[in-house]
């Protein structure tokens, strides 16, 4: 009968879905305490938070200039393959991570890590799209998005358990730890299907669309019929994930101010959980109650507790106002969403796909030079206070451009 061909057609894609949710908690899990640990070890080696920040944006530069030829690669070989090798290479670096004592071998790994990490995140979303119904696409990648945020939430709290005052034995237990979640994630993935092979797309064009859109940002000027509400989203995806690219790169770096490394673990997964508990709630207020509302609240309550964090080295107020702060986030995300979903529903969604894409690369590779460079003058508090500020500041900017448009 249809009915229960259709029935078991939805039970098996849930189930695949299932695998793959798993399989990305646990990879985050893994890399998230690498990631964790990451920048205690540049500022130990090199003493230079400007070193570290160059460190720490090399993987997104790497990713800059890879995004399209590994979508491209994915199609050849397909998505499982790719996912395989990534994690056969990320095994390899976490294993290679107690031998980093060198600048010239930081490099290296953290270059390498950016085409390991790109080479798994960017199957895994093609897959996601190959199997998902064309009604529920977006509950898929919901489900996906609460898995590995859960993963990067507990991440910090494993890592800062990890770090201990023997410095050199957490780091081999980092090692350790994520060869482990990397074989735990392989097991998983064995049950499901390949869903390409064998296509080979032209390359011509793609190796043209790189230079164009990722070097020169061509795609940017796709974006001059959208006017002030392209300039609204562009700033708002940038600001955003610059914030992220902050909170990752130098709240680690709490532990050079006496901080225990526990309590810092703590802390960071505090700037995570607020997405997985609010993220879903904030779209529906965004859509009940208006978008650009709970879109500048939302940054306006960032903004503050940024600054707040930023200003003390008290473990409660850091704890509390890190967690505002992530909470003001998780309700602005949702409503930028809905602006791009609007947007791309009028203008066509390859150019809004391609700016997100680009500035949220752009601002992970910017945000831990610009933080490094501060933190090293001014020190790392310093860097928070700052990014809330200018936030703070950039709000009447984006409150205006987004109502010039009325796009809400």
């Amino acid at each position: 009968m249809p009915f229960l061909s259709r029935l078991r057609s939805i039970k098996k894609e849930y189930h695949t879905l299932f695998l793959i949710s798993v399989s990305g908690l646990l990879y985050t899990l893994g890399s998230g305490v690498v990631w964790f640990v990451l920048p205690i070890l540049a500022e130990r080696l090199f003493k230079d938070l400007m070193i570290v920040g160059v460190l720490i944006a090399m993987p997104n530069i790497v990713s800059l200039f890879f995004d399209i030829p590994m979508g491209d690669f994915s199609d050849r070989v397909g998505r499982k393959k790719l996912f395989i090798c990534g994690l056969i290479a990320l095994s390899l670096l976490g294993l290679a991570l107690p031998s980093i004592t060198t600048l010239t071998r930081f490099i290296v790994f953290m270059a390498i890590l950016g085409v390991a990490d790109l080479s798994i995140i960017l199957p895994v979303r093609a897959y996601i799209m190959d199997i998902a119904p064309k009604e529920s696409v977006s509950e898929f990648f919901g489900i996906f998005e609460a898995a590995i945020q859960i993963g990067f939430a507990v991440a910090p709290l494993v890592g800062g358990y990890l770090i201990t005052e023997e410095f050199g034995i957490g780091i081999s237990s980092a090692s350790v730890f994520l060869f482990l979640m990397v074989l735990a994630t392989m097991l998983v993935l064995i049950p499901i299907k390949e869903t390409v092979g064998g296509v080979k797309p032209a390359f011509v064009s793609e190796k043209d669309t790189i230079i164009k859109d990722r070097v020169f940002l061509k795609s940017l000027l796709d974006y001059k019929d959208l006017q002030y509400a392209g300039v609204a989203i562009l700033l708002a995806t940038f600001i955003t994930v610059f914030i992220d690219g902050i909170i990752w790169a130098f709240e680690p770096l709490y532990t050079t101010l006496g901080i225990g490394t526990a309590m810092v673990g703590l802390i960071l997964s505090m700037f995570v959980v607020p997405y997985i508990l609010f993220e879903v709630p904030a779209g529906f207020i965004a859509d009940k109650f208006g978008k650009i509302k709970v879109f500048i609240a939302g940054l306006i309550i960032a903004g503050v507790f940024l600054v707040i964090f930023g200003s003390t080295q008290e473990p409660k107020i850091l704890l509390v106002s890190a967690f505002l702060a992530t909470t003001g986030l998780a309700f602005a995300r949702p409503a930028m969403d809905g602006f791009l979903t609007d947007i791309s529903a009028k203008k066509g969604r390859g150019s809004i796909v391609g700016v997100w894409d680009t500035a949220e690369d752009a601002a992970y590779a910017v945000s831990p030079i610009a933080g490094g460079l501060i933190g090293q003058l001014y020190g790392i508090g310093t860097v928070f206070m700052l990014v809330g500020g200018l936030l703070l500041v950039a709000i009447p900017l984006l409150y205006w451009a987004i109502a010039k448009s009325k796009f809400d």
